[in-house]
């Protein structure tokens, strides 16, 4: 089943050009027909088949998808809207800070990926006490070939410096630097109005499940 027509391509191409209120407006039906109505079928299908490998996942289209309107109070880019279409496939909100599945959609392609981009110091320090207490456990899974191959590994900003008791082990297990830990590949704007598309990404969720199970031992570890 496809979701999209090539319109959702020329749609963001468009806008690209046209980053305009006006513009928008005359367009709002356009966008509602060939970009918010498929997404949100496509994201409600998209949450189905994760569930078939991650029952954890619970979450309503409604709360896994972000509004097309960018936040510019604080901004020096005013464009009014994003250049593409996003969710955050999660527990049971986009917003929690809970290892999740990400996809985006733009005219240029696909964007999928997931575990955790926004912590806060103590989830991030979770995380680390995890890595260190189970480095065989993460290096199993980031080893894994099928992860390996579609996402190379784990990404993230990173402390240049690390407090104890991590300090010691910085040179022996690099990844407890890190204050993200998320993964992410691009895929071509080919897939967009496959007939397969929502295989095509559980399938790659599915390859990065074991590390999201690994992040959420971490977080969600009672004190």
């Amino acid at each position: 089943m496809a979701y999209f027509s090539n319109d959702f391509i020329n749609f963001f191409e468009e806008l690209a050009e046209n980053n305009h209120k006006e513009w928008f407006d005359e367009n709002r039906k356009r966008y509602e027909k060939e970009v918010k109505d498929p997404f949100k079928s496509f994201i409600a299908d998209l949450i189905l088949a994760v569930q078939e490998f991650d029952p954890e996942i619970m979450i309503k289209p409604k709360d896994a998808i972000f509004r097309i309107n960018r936040d510019i109070r604080f901004s020096k880019n005013k464009q009014p809207y994003k250049n593409n279409v996003a969710a955050y496939i999660s527990r049971s909100s986009k917003k929690e800070q809970f290892p999740g599945y990400y996809v985006h959609l733009d005219a240029k392609g696909i964007w999928l990926g997931g575990g955790l981009y926004d912590l806060s110091t103590e989830n991030i320090y979770k995380v680390r006490q995890e890595i260190l207490y189970n480095e065989n456990e993460i290096n199993e899974v980031m080893r894994n070939s099928d992860f390996k191959k579609e996402f190379r590994g784990l990404q993230g900003n990173k402390n240049k410096i690390l407090k104890p008791p991590y300090k010691e082990y910085g040179d022996q297990i690099p990844l407890l630097y890190n204050k993200q830990f998320y993964f992410m590949s691009q895929y071509g704007k080919d897939k967009i109005t496959s007939n397969n598309l929502v295989s095509f990404c559980a399938d790659k969720f599915q390859k990065a499940y074991p590390v999201n199970k690994f992040l959420r031992q971490a977080v969600e570890e009672v004190e």
